[in-house]
C-alpha cells in the first residue's frame, strides 16, 4: 500500500493506517479495511473533527491509548513491531473485555494456552504487563486493583538459549554461502554484536580498524577493535553505499531481507541439525571464542556488550566454567610447586 492509494490525511503505519492532520492535533489509529464503507465512514468523521473517546472501557480502547501514548513511541521500530504482533492477539480474544474485569487466573490461562511455545507465550505476559500498567495509567484499573499481570511465572528456557554453530555447520555454510550472507556472518562472528547492530553498520562506523557502535537493544556506546580475519575479510567486499551490507542498489539492507537469505544458505546445506543454527548463534560463537582465549567475564563483556554475567552464563555455558576452572586448577598447581621444600 503506497500514499498514493490513501485519500488525504491518511498514511500507512507499520501494519495499519493512520489520519494525521497536524493543525488540529489529530493521529488516530484506523482499523477500518481502506476502501471499506466503514472505513469511508470514519474518515469522513474524522473530517470533521476529532475522534469521540470511546466511553467504553476495554481492551479495544485500552490498545488504541497506548499506541498513541509516548512510552510506545519511543519504543525502538523493531520493539514496536513486536508489541503489535501480541497486542493484536490481545486484542483478537480480549477486544471487548473490560481490563478492570480481568484477573491473574485469566493471564495464567492465556499463557498456558500458548506453552507449545514458550518464548512466545512468555513475550505475551510481558506484554500484558506493559498493557496492564498503562490501564493503571489512564484510569481503567484502581490503584488497589494492582497489575494482575506481574507474578504470573513464566516458563523457563528449555536450554542455554540459541546453539553454536559447531565447525562442521560453519564449514559448510562458509562453503555455499552468498556474498551478502557470508558478509553477516564474518561481522556476527568478528564482533560478537546482535543481527540489528550488523545491519546499521555504515563503512564511517570502522575507521581505524574498530567497529564504533552504539548497541541498539541497550542504547550503550561500544568500540571493538577488530579481528585480523575480519578485517582481512572486509577488505575484499566492495563498498556499495554509506551502509556495509546493502541491497542491490546500495541501500541499507532490511532484516526481513537478510534473515531470509540466511535461511535460503542454510536450506541449501547437507548437514542434518541445519534448522537450529539461527543468526543470533553467531553472538555464541563470538562469546565462546572470546573464553577460549582465556579472557574473563569483564573483558569478554567489553566486547559482546552483555549487561551482565548471568547472561554471559547462557551465551559461555560450560566453556566458560572450563577455562574458570582450568585457570583455578592452575593457580593452586603453582602455589604447590612454590612452597618450601617440594
Amino acid at each position: 500500500m503506497t500514499k498514493t492509494d490513501l485519500p488525504k490525511y491518511v498514511y500507512a503505519d507499520r501494519g495499519y493506517v493512520r489520519f494525521i492532520r497536524r493543525s488540529r492535533g489529530q493521529s488516530v489509529m484506523m482499523k477500518e479495511e481502506p476502501g471499506t464503507p466503514e472505513f469511508y465512514e470514519h474518515y469522513n468523521r474524522l473530517l470533521r473533527g476529532r475522534e469521540p473517546v470511546s466511553a467504553k472501557r476495554n481492551f479495544e480502547a485500552l490498545i488504541l491509548s497506548y499506541f498513541e501514548s509516548e512510552a510506545f513511541k519511543k519504543l525502538k521500530p523493531r520493539t514496536q513491531a513486536d508489541y503489535r504482533k501480541y497486542i493484536e492477539h490481545i486484542r483478537r480474544i480480549w477486544g471487548t473485555k473490560d481490563p478492570a474485569k480481568i484477573e491473574p487466573h485469566h493471564i495464567y490461562e492465556l499463557h498456558r494456552a500458548n506453552a507449545e511455545h514458550w518464548r512466545q507465550a512468555n513475550y505475551l505476559v510481558q506484554v500484558m504487563v506493559v498493557l496492564m500498567n498503562h490501564a493503571r495509567l489512564i484510569g481503567f484499573l484502581k490503584k488497589e486493583h494492582g497489575n494482575p499481570a506481574k507474578g504470573i511465572p513464566l516458563f523457563k528456557q528449555e536450554s542455554d538459549g540459541w546453539e553454536p554453530w559447531p565447525d562442521d555447520v560453519r564449514a559448510e555454510f562458509e562453503a555455499v554461502a552468498s556474498p551478502r550472507a557470508r558478509l553477516v556472518y564474518e561481522l556476527c562472528i568478528g564482533t560478537g554484536q546482535r543481527i540489528g547492530d550488523i545491519l546499521k553498520a555504515r563503512w564511517g562506523h570502522f575507521e581505524g580498524g574498530c567497529y564504533d557502535l552504539t548497541q541498539g537493544k541497550t542504547d550503550k556506546p561500544m568500540w571493538i577493535p577488530l579481528t585480523n580475519r575480519l578485517k582481512a575479510y572486509l577488505a575484499t567486499v566492495e563498498k556499495r553505499g554509506l551502509a556495509v551490507v546493502t541491497d542491490r542498489a546500495g541501500r541499507p539492507a532490511n532484516y526481513r531481507a537478510v534473515n531470509d537469505e540466511m535461511l535460503a544458505v542454510r536450506a541449501k546445506m547437507q548437514h542434518p541439525d541445519k534448522a537450529k543454527y539461527v543468526t543470533h548463534g553467531l553472538r555464541k560463537n563470538a562469546t565462546i571464542e572470546l573464553y577460549l582465549a582465556g579472557n574473563d567475564d569483564e573483558l569478554v563483556k567489553s566486547v559482546t556488550g552483555h549487561s551482565s554475567v548471568e547472561m554471559l552464563k547462557k551465551y559461555g555455558g560450560q566453556i566458560r566454567q572450563r577455562e574458570l576452572a582450568t585457570r583455578a586448577q592452575e593457580a593452586r598447581n603453582r602455589m604447590e610447586q612454590n612452597k618450601p621444600g617440594t
